[in-house]
């Protein structure tokens, strides 16, 4: 699906881009430029610049950074087609397409019709089942709660939904691939979902990408979400953030329950500050998403051993991402929907009010558990704490948190450091995701095909003078070359070149980080400013390469002769061309 770069054009000047990045995150004047906290790492002191002249973002701390469109792909994890699609809707601008390469956005639209499709049809099969709806009142859902959450039941039928599908004129592939059919080893197909509560699972702009279904008899699993799909990510999404991101805005905090229904509970109650994960553990990019919209965690566990485990996986996933986040231990009730459900709306309230750090519960826990005065009570604790202090190594926090260990569970630092830094494990492995490779900052490529390049993207007329040289070939550097390609090819496509334009065309992640590294550099870092002559520099840079050029050139000459008779025509012509080359190295 390809988009006139006319559109693109007015959508990036529609969306500006300072109002679109503190839609997501809190951004303060610093100069020409704003900052703020970084949503793609665990930053806690703002990294990321945002540039309205230059229309660009870019954070010091992980180096990504692009246009626009680029922080919208990144933040809302969606193509390049749908960041613009999106913003376009936002701002009002018709999008006219140009016909193309439509086959992965053209599957995302056909899984939505599809996915509403079932939507409508889960809403309708739960007004005519009695007993699905007196499971949803019983649970203290009201039918009026029950219509706006859209909650639907799946029939205790094998071909319920396929029945309906078949009669729509919808694909069976697309309602395969969105996970609401099942193939049958004899041919034919199955309903995946079939006698459950069907709770609808949204993206952050409220688009229906999945569902989870809830057993209404004694089925297992209790609960089953649809597969994943291209719409659809479990450690990507929180389930109920889409309609909780104001509130979590307003009240400055985000409250983290572990199920849907407690997730229902609390927000029909009026608490909306509230989400969950998708029915699995909690993972780095779960943490990523929430600091987008507050610094501040409150998670709610139940009182039980299962609780205490819950505390030890996600305790370190909040602090590497530099979230210190407090918890609520209920010890009265099993969860947050029959806390909420026994005390009301004010308890549930005071409850979260009362709320404390989480690393002081796992050191009371530690501490309830064993003997800190003794050697060995200690050396139990210490074994507890090495797994979180291990995940947390690269942390910023890090020495604060082992000094605070290491006094509360009475270990000198100084063993306590040698233990952690033994035998770490793959920090992939145990977070369920490798920490975020940083694109690559001006001084890690070679300096003279990174100032010719950067010369391509900042110097007028610059690109001209690359052609006439040809010395692009002698680019190496895979990014660069790649880099320097994709500007030709925007110059000879236009006849011109716009750096504005050129950062705003670029789809890909790596690329647009990139250039907007470049465009955006420290200043100390930044050899080519002009106080310190950075034309001269470029010009140096470009000579260089020309050189490198020419005496490559001389060197396959030299071996070519040697396997040419003399006197012969190619012969002649190598060893003419040689003395030209050395007039030109000797200048």
């Amino acid at each position: 699906m390809r988009i006139p770069e006319s559109k693109i054009s007015e959508i990036a000047a529609a969306a500006d881009i300072v109002q679109v990045v503190s839609g997501y995150i809190e951004l303060k004047k610093a100069g020409k430029d704003y900052r703020g906290v970084c949503p793609f790492h665990g930053d806690k002191d703002p990294s990321l610049y945002v540039s309205p002249q230059k229309s660009i973002f870019h954070c010091f701390g992980c180096a990504v950074g692009g246009s626009v469109f680029n922080f919208v792909m990144r933040i809302e994890n969606l193509s390049f087609v749908e960041a613009v699609k999106l913003l376009a809707q936002r701002y009002g601008i018709a999008l006219e397409l140009e016909k193309g390469d439509i086959a992965r956005d053209d599957t995302r639209e056909r899984l939505f019709r599809v996915l509403d499709l079932a939507q409508s049809f889960f809403v309708h099969s739960l007004s005519n089942d009695p007993q699905a709806q007196e499971y949803l009142i019983n649970r203290g859902i009201s039918k009026e709660w029950i219509e706006f959450l859209g909650l639907g039941f799946a029939p205790d039928s094998w071909d319920g939904f396929e029945s309906h599908l078949s009669s729509s004129g919808l694909s069976v592939r697309d309602a395969l691939i969105a996970g609401l059919l099942r193939e049958k080893p004899s041919g034919g197909y199955y309903d995946y979902f079939r006698g459950r509560i069907m709770i609808p699972i949204r993206g952050l702009s409220g688009e229906l990408v999945a569902f989870g279904g809830r057993a209404l008899g004694a089925a297992d699993p209790k609960y089953l979400n649809s597969p994943e799909s291209i719409v659809f990510k479990k450690k990507n999404l929180l389930f109920g953030l889409d309609s909780a991101k104001d509130a979590i805005k307003k009240n400055g905090f985000v409250i983290l329950v572990e199920g849907y229904f407690d997730q229902i509970s609390l927000r029909i109650r009026g608490i909306l500050n509230v989400v969950a994960p998708l029915g699995t553990s909690l993972t780095v990019e779960h943490a990523r998403l929430l600091k987008r919209f507050s610094g501040k965690v409150v998670t709610i566990f139940d009182g039980d051993e299962a609780g205490l485990r819950a505390v030890k996986r996600s305790l370190p996933i909040f602090l590497s991402e530099g979230i210190e986040p407090e918890s609520v231990i209920l010890k009265d009730d099993k969860d947050p929907d029959g806390a909420i459900n026994r005390i009301g709306t004010q308890g549930f309230q005071k409850i979260i009010e009362s709320s404390q750090p989480m690393i002081d519960f796992f050191l009371d826990q530690l501490d309830a558990q064993y003997d800190f005065k003794g050697i060995a009570g200690r050396n139990q604790a210490l074994e507890e704490c090495l797994p979180v202090l291990r995940r947390i190594a690269d942390s910023p926090e890090r020495d604060y948190l082992i000094e605070r260990f290491s006094s509360r569970i009475r270990i000198k630092e100084e063993r306590l450091r040698r233990a952690v830094a033994t035998n770490k494990f793959d920090q992939t492995s145990q977070s369920g995701s490798s920490k975020q490779k940083p694109a690559s900052s001006l001084f890690d490529f070679p300096a003279d095909e990174r100032n010719v390049v950067r010369g391509m993207l900042t110097q007028q007329g610059f690109i001209e003078r690359i052609a006439e040289t040809g010395v692009l070939r002698e680019i190496e550097n895979p990014s660069l070359s790649r880099l320097a390609r994709a500007i030709v090819s925007f110059f000879n496509e236009r006849g011109t070149f716009d750096t504005r334009q050129f950062s705003l065309s670029l789809e890909d992640s790596e690329m647009a980080a990139l250039v907007a590294s470049w465009l955006q550099p420290k200043p100390e870092e930044d050899d080519l400013r002009p106080e310190v002559d950075g034309a001269i520099a470029i010009d140096q840079s470009l000579d260089r390469l020309r050189l490198k050029k020419l005496l490559r050139r001389k060197s396959y000459i030299q071996e070519r002769l040697g396997k040419c008779a003399s006197g012969e025509e190619e012969y002649n012509n190598l060893a003419r061309e040689l003395l030209v080359i050395g007039r030109r190295l000797r200048r």
